[in-house]
Protein backbone atom coordinates (compact mmCIF):
# COMPACT_ATOMS: atom_id res chain seq x y z
CA UNK A 1 0.00 0.00 0.00
CA UNK A 2 2.05 3.46 -1.02
CA UNK A 3 1.63 6.46 1.14
CA UNK A 4 -1.58 7.44 -0.96
CA UNK A 5 -3.62 4.62 -1.58
CA UNK A 6 -6.48 3.77 0.60
CA UNK A 7 -7.01 -0.04 1.46
CA UNK A 8 -10.42 -1.38 1.70
CA UNK A 9 -11.71 -4.60 3.02
CA UNK A 10 -14.60 -5.73 3.36
CA UNK A 11 -16.38 -8.56 5.81
CA UNK A 12 -19.98 -9.68 6.93
CA UNK A 13 -20.72 -10.34 10.34
CA UNK A 14 -24.41 -11.36 10.20
CA UNK A 15 -26.67 -9.31 8.53
CA UNK A 16 -24.05 -6.53 8.96
CA UNK A 17 -21.15 -5.58 5.99
CA UNK A 18 -18.17 -4.20 7.64
CA UNK A 19 -15.61 -2.23 5.57
CA UNK A 20 -12.70 -2.10 7.41
CA UNK A 21 -10.50 1.18 5.89
CA UNK A 22 -6.84 1.22 6.00
CA UNK A 23 -4.52 3.99 4.64
CA UNK A 24 -5.77 7.77 3.30
CA UNK A 25 -8.80 8.87 2.15
CA UNK A 26 -8.30 12.13 -0.04
CA UNK A 27 -8.98 13.34 -3.74
CA UNK A 28 -7.47 10.55 -5.27
CA UNK A 29 -9.89 7.89 -4.02
CA UNK A 30 -12.69 9.48 -2.43
CA UNK A 31 -14.54 8.59 -5.19
CA UNK A 32 -13.97 4.86 -5.22
CA UNK A 33 -15.03 4.90 -1.38
CA UNK A 34 -18.26 6.42 -2.28
CA UNK A 35 -18.45 4.11 -5.45
CA UNK A 36 -18.46 0.88 -2.93
CA UNK A 37 -20.70 2.27 -0.54
CA UNK A 38 -22.82 3.05 -3.02
CA UNK A 39 -22.92 -0.20 -4.57
CA UNK A 40 -23.14 -1.94 -1.43
CA UNK A 41 -26.62 0.01 -1.05
CA UNK A 42 -27.94 -0.50 -4.32
CA UNK A 43 -27.55 -3.97 -3.49
CA UNK A 44 -29.88 -3.92 -0.43
CA UNK A 45 -27.70 -3.66 2.99
CA UNK A 46 -29.54 -2.51 5.59
CA UNK A 47 -26.53 -2.04 7.87
CA UNK A 48 -23.02 -0.66 7.05
CA UNK A 49 -20.42 -0.47 9.84
CA UNK A 50 -17.44 1.54 8.30
CA UNK A 51 -14.01 0.72 10.76
CA UNK A 52 -11.50 3.46 10.53
CA UNK A 53 -9.07 2.21 12.82
CA UNK A 54 -6.50 2.06 9.91
CA UNK A 55 -7.36 4.99 8.41
CA UNK A 56 -4.36 7.85 9.05
CA UNK A 57 -5.44 10.74 7.40
CA UNK A 58 -8.72 12.43 5.16
CA UNK A 59 -9.66 15.00 3.36
CA UNK A 60 -13.20 17.44 2.42
CA UNK A 61 -13.23 14.68 -0.37
CA UNK A 62 -13.85 11.89 2.63
CA UNK A 63 -15.94 13.95 4.39
CA UNK A 64 -17.97 14.93 1.33
CA UNK A 65 -18.04 10.51 0.45
CA UNK A 66 -19.15 9.65 3.97
CA UNK A 67 -22.22 12.44 4.12
CA UNK A 68 -22.83 11.43 0.56
CA UNK A 69 -23.30 7.79 1.21
CA UNK A 70 -24.97 8.73 4.90
CA UNK A 71 -27.90 10.95 2.63
CA UNK A 72 -28.03 7.17 0.32
CA UNK A 73 -28.32 5.10 3.51
CA UNK A 74 -31.33 7.34 4.75
CA UNK A 75 -32.73 7.27 1.59
CA UNK A 76 -32.41 3.37 1.49
CA UNK A 77 -33.44 2.91 5.29
CA UNK A 78 -30.30 1.48 6.20
CA UNK A 79 -27.88 1.85 9.47
CA UNK A 80 -24.75 3.58 8.15
CA UNK A 81 -22.17 4.33 11.41
CA UNK A 82 -18.50 4.17 11.96
CA UNK A 83 -16.51 2.98 14.77
CA UNK A 84 -12.72 3.55 15.73
CA UNK A 85 -12.59 7.48 14.53
CA UNK A 86 -9.77 7.95 16.95
CA UNK A 87 -6.65 10.39 16.98
CA UNK A 88 -5.79 12.72 14.54
CA UNK A 89 -8.41 11.40 12.43
CA UNK A 90 -11.05 12.54 14.91
CA UNK A 91 -9.28 15.60 15.52
CA UNK A 92 -10.51 16.38 11.81
CA UNK A 93 -13.92 15.60 12.17
CA UNK A 94 -13.61 17.32 15.19
CA UNK A 95 -12.58 20.60 13.44
CA UNK A 96 -14.91 20.16 10.67
CA UNK A 97 -17.62 20.51 12.86
CA UNK A 98 -18.95 16.61 11.57
CA UNK A 99 -18.76 14.53 14.39
CA UNK A 100 -22.86 14.69 15.03
CA UNK A 101 -23.40 14.55 11.42
CA UNK A 102 -22.37 10.62 11.81
CA UNK A 103 -23.20 7.72 14.21
CA UNK A 104 -20.20 7.11 15.62
CA UNK A 105 -19.18 4.06 18.14
CA UNK A 106 -15.63 3.71 20.08
CA UNK A 107 -15.02 0.73 18.73
CA UNK A 108 -15.98 -2.35 15.94
CA UNK A 109 -17.51 -4.35 18.89
CA UNK A 110 -19.90 -1.63 20.54
CA UNK A 111 -20.68 -1.03 16.85
CA UNK A 112 -22.03 -4.64 16.18
CA UNK A 113 -22.90 -4.63 19.37
CA UNK A 114 -25.53 -1.72 18.80
CA UNK A 115 -26.61 -2.40 15.12
CA UNK A 116 -27.55 -6.30 16.07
Amino acid sequence: MGSNSLNIAESRTGEICVVALAGRIDSTNAEQLMTHLNSLLSSGAKAILLDFSGVIYLTSAAFRALLVATDEAERKTARFVLCSVLGQVRELFEMGGLLDAFTIHGSREEALARLV
